[in-house]
């Protein structure tokens, strides 16, 4: 059956400003209702899990934390090819999308510390996925009592100055947790707290650390073989007394009061706003307007916060079946869509042509060195250097597809069953002038229609 123009068109946008990149034949399987298939998708059952049990639970995790920078490392690669293969499984990628939304949002850097290395990818499989169309509220609950987290912003060592502690050692606070709660995570820049707030809230979370490598092996603050590289708590580090936060006062006893203060900044108005500032603009444009934002801070409000209910308001947004495509894929998205493409995945031991343009683009998952997380504007991906890296890798992705899987699909062939109707007709004479089809893959693989969303 013939499909209309604005059937490809709404399933060339499911596809691909919602999802992960279309597979051959994907636009032809969900052109009937895209936004049907996008709802159904998160309606499936375990739908952002990975169940993988060779992968190591939170206590195995946590037990490589601090020994060798191998067996961290290890464990990571595990987690990034879990991870890549989930990215193939489904036939949008509306949920992996936001999946990845989530974990840069809550950014951190293996780099900075072995607890982060070995348990970053056992924090996104078991706290991130779980919650991603659940409560924002139990997101972040369990990604702030994660040992990745408390070491990325460097909470570990702080302790209040009136604690048992704090006085005995002369030691202090740490501000850096508290004040990115409040304006990375939370509440967002202009969300109304001020420095006050700041430091009352770095009090709160005073003496919620985890067990480091020397603490677990000299039975130290707690520490003992049997719970090292997790989180924990410790009273006797923990500021006493009452602290006021955004004008209301927390007087719960030791890790309540920090719970509390955590569950009702994920209920706040300002957190409303923010998250859906950021999720317009990941999905979007780099320019959210109030009309397009409103309706999914509304939505979250008035679900107590369900990311679920989000996500559904952001799909049934008209606007976002209308806005032109002007989104430049991320160099990882990039990289992913050209996965899905041709049905490649990447032996771990020969993950080169994955990674290396990322590496060249500054844009390797799980290593963003600021805690902003990885930018959303679209400029930022487009420098002439940038440019430069994306043809080059287009070309490395189709040598290594011809070299290594002995790929022979015809370059229009893919491009007609990626994009039917949607594909141009300065796409097509481009990808036919190509004198031979490694060049005519890359020239798929550069199009506007596969470059944007």
């Amino acid at each position: 059956m013939a499909l209309t123009r604005d059937q490809v068109r709404a399933a060339h946008l499911a596809l691909n400003r919602f999802g992960l990149g279309a597979r051959p034949g994907g636009i032809r399987r969900i052109a009937a209702d895209p936004r049907a298939a996008l709802l159904e998708e998160m309606s499936t059952p375990r739908v952002a899990l990975i169940a993988q049990r060779r992968l190591p639970g939170y206590v195995e995790a946590c037990q490589a934390v601090h020994t060798s920078f191998e067996a961290e490392d290890r464990i990571k690669e595990r987690e990034l090819t879990a991870r890549l293969a989930k990215h193939m499984e489904p036939e949008i990628g509306f949920v992996e999308r936001l999946v990845l939304f989530f974990s840069n949002h809550f950014s951190m850097s293996i780099n900075k510390d072995g607890a982060i290395r070995a348990t970053i990818g056992q924090l996104e499989r078991d706290v991130i996925r779980p919650h991603v169309l659940g409560r924002f509220e139990d997101m972040l609950l369990g990604v702030m009592e994660h040992p990745a987290m408390v070491a990325f912003l460097d909470n570990a060592s702080s302790i209040g100055p009136n604690s048992p502690i704090g006085r005995s050692w002369g030691a202090g606070l740490n501000m850096n947790l508290a004040r990115e709660i409040l304006e990375l995570h939370t509440l967002g820049v202009g969300g109304g707290y001020g420095e006050g707030d700041v430091a009352a809230l770095a009090a709160i979370i005073s003496g919620w650390s985890y067990v480091r490598g020397w603490e677990a092996q000299y039975r130290l603050n707690g520490g003992n073989r049997r719970n090292r590289g997790q989180f924990i708590y410790r009273d006797d580090w923990h500021e006493p007394g009452a602290q006021s936060v955004l004008g209301r006062s927390y007087a719960q006893p030791g890790i309540r009061q920090g719970r509390a203060v955590l569950t009702d900044l994920a209920r706040h108005p300002s957190t409303a706003q923010f998250l859906a500032f950021k999720l317009v603009r990941h999905f979007l444009t780099d320019t959210p307007t109030p009309d397009l934002v409103d309706p999914l801070a509304e939505a979250f409000r008035r679900s107590d916060g369900s990311l679920r209910a989000v996500a559904r308001a952001l799909v049934e947004l008209p606007q976002a079946w209308t806005l032109p495509a002007t989104k430049l894929r991320t160099p990882y998205e990039l990289q992913v869509a050209e996965m899905r493409a041709t049905g490649r995945t990447y032996d771990p031991k020969e993950r080169w042509p994955f990674t290396e343009p990322l590496r060249a683009l500054r844009h390797l998952p799980w290593e963003r060195g600021p805690p902003d997380g990885y930018t959303e504007d679209s400029a930022y991906w487009m420098s002439p250097d940038s440019m430069r890296i994306r043809v080059e890798t287009a070309q490395l992705n189709a040598w290594a597809l011809q070299r290594i899987r002995n790929y022979r699909r015809r370059p229009m062939e893919l491009a007609r069953s990626l994009f039917d109707a949607a594909l141009s007709g300065p796409s097509r004479e481009a990808i036919a002038a190509a004198p031979d089809q490694l060049r005519g893959i890359a020239t798929v693989f550069m199009i506007p229609e596969f470059q944007r969303r």
